[in-house]
């Protein structure tokens, strides 16, 4: 059953937060100011995103084949694929990997927020712990995050001063930086006593098997590298078929999520590492994990990439701008939505990962403006696409009571108003 009216009056009281809407307009000033000093250096920024565009889409024809490469390329590079078709079955697959480890390590991942796989190992008795610092106040305070990237930006420093002071157990004050030091003393403290890390990966190469995971924190490396086991989770919408096209996502993406030109980390793992320095004899692993393991994701995807009206979804590549551009998201942000894909640009995602009823609620939250299109760089025709999902819930019912009256008024009245 779907409750539009909770999930309404939700969003109304979140509308109503006065806190929440000057944190949003403080982080879209501090984004778009980015940008504009970024446009002045990286100037070919937006024909990089066109051409990035043109051929995300023309992979995307070939996406099946590209995943068969990918895994023969990671397996042939040592690392243990696993090709699995529904968040239960990535979840227990999971939960095998860990040979009965009880703590475990992560980099920030939607893919395992659209699992739930905290959860899931959490239940299970595993103790989990985020590494990125808007990442782990999510986990402190359960909950969720405002942008696909910039996780907590419309919290208030102090409400990280508070949760991250319990942690700590004692006051650790509003400044930034102090409370980023504590984050980076906390996660190096855990990562000496655990053997296996989790993370997902923004891109994987389908020539070299080669996983891209790409940060500003700098996390990512020390949980990567230094437990026995890494294990990767990834949709198979983020296999590239080469890696001068990953590279290229590289360039565009940060201008897009951040208003940046860059990120500080680009890891790209492709495989165990090794050492060659004895005669030239191949030893793995060095200094690196023992094991990577690769689950690739389908739920849904392979559905998306066959439906005329919603593959184009696929051409997203999650960087969050349409958010910041979207007048309903720059109200009521992380409320927007019933599930971690969140926005306009989260409809058709809800759909296909989380089920019909999950995207009604959030189709008839969008405004149909098209900001969201004109800001995206892969110009992905979200409008559309928040339309079709509408259509497809009033053919089951699945709508709002006032809508439902207007239907009814046209069909009985001529008319959508209601006289006497």
């Amino acid at each position: 059953m779907v409750d539009f009216d909770s999930y309404f009056t939700r969003i109304s009281e979140a509308a109503s937060d006065n806190q929440l809407q000057a944190s949003i307009r403080k982080a879209v000033k501090n984004y778009e100011s980015k940008k504009e000093q970024w446009i002045k250096r990286l100037q070919n920024i937006p024909e990089l995103a066109k051409t990035l565009e043109e051929r995300r889409r023309s992979a995307l024809k070939n996406l099946s084949e590209n995943v068969e490469r990918a895994k023969e390329a990671m397996s042939f590079n040592g690392m243990k694929v696993f090709h699995v078709k529904t968040a239960e079955e990535a979840r227990k697959t999971v939960y095998s990997l860990l040979e009965g480890e009880k703590l475990v390590m992560k980099v920030k991942s939607l893919t395992t927020e659209e699992i739930g796989l905290n959860e899931f190992l959490q239940s299970k008795g595993v103790e989990v712990w985020e590494t990125d610092v808007g990442a782990v106040l999510l986990q402190l305070t359960h909950g969720k995050a405002a942008h696909p990237t910039g996780l907590c930006i419309s919290t208030p420093k102090e409400k990280f001063a508070d949760e991250f002071g319990k942690l700590a157990g004692r006051d650790l004050g509003p400044d930034p930086e102090n409370l980023v030091a504590f984050i980076r003393e906390f996660v190096k403290s855990k990562i000496l006593k655990t053997k296996v890390a989790i993370s997902g990966a923004n891109a994987i190469t389908a020539d070299t098997g080669s996983i891209y995971i790409v940060t500003n924190e700098g996390n990512d490396r020390i949980v990567t590298s230094w437990p026995e086991k890494h294990i990767v989770i990834a949709g198979i919408e983020k296999i590239f078929p080469d890696r001068d096209l990953a590279d290229l996502y590289t360039k565009v993406m940060p201008y897009y999520t951040t208003g940046s030109g860059f990120t500080q980390y680009v890891s790209i793992i492709t495989g165990i590492s090794s050492s060659s320095d004895i005669e030239r004899m191949s030893v793995r692993p060095a200094c690196g994990p023992r094991e990577i393991d690769v689950v690739l994701l389908d739920n849904g995807r392979s559905e998306m990439l066959a439906d005329q009206d919603f593959n184009d979804a696929l051409v997203c590549i999650k960087c969050g701008a349409c958010l910041l551009n979207c007048p309903v998201w720059n109200v009521i942000a992380q409320e927007y939505g019933e599930s971690v894909y969140m926005g306009g640009m989260g409809i058709p995602w809800t759909l296909f990962t989380a089920g019909i009823e999950k995207a009604a609620m959030q189709a008839y939250s969008c405004l149909q403006c098209g900001k969201c299109v004109e800001v995206c760089p892969m110009k992905v025709d979200i409008r559309r696409m928040v339309q079709k999902v509408r259509e497809r819930s009033a053919r089951l019912g699945l709508l709002p009571e006032k809508i439902k009256k207007i239907r009814e008024n046209i069909q009985t009245k001529g008319t959508p108003y209601s006289f006497g």
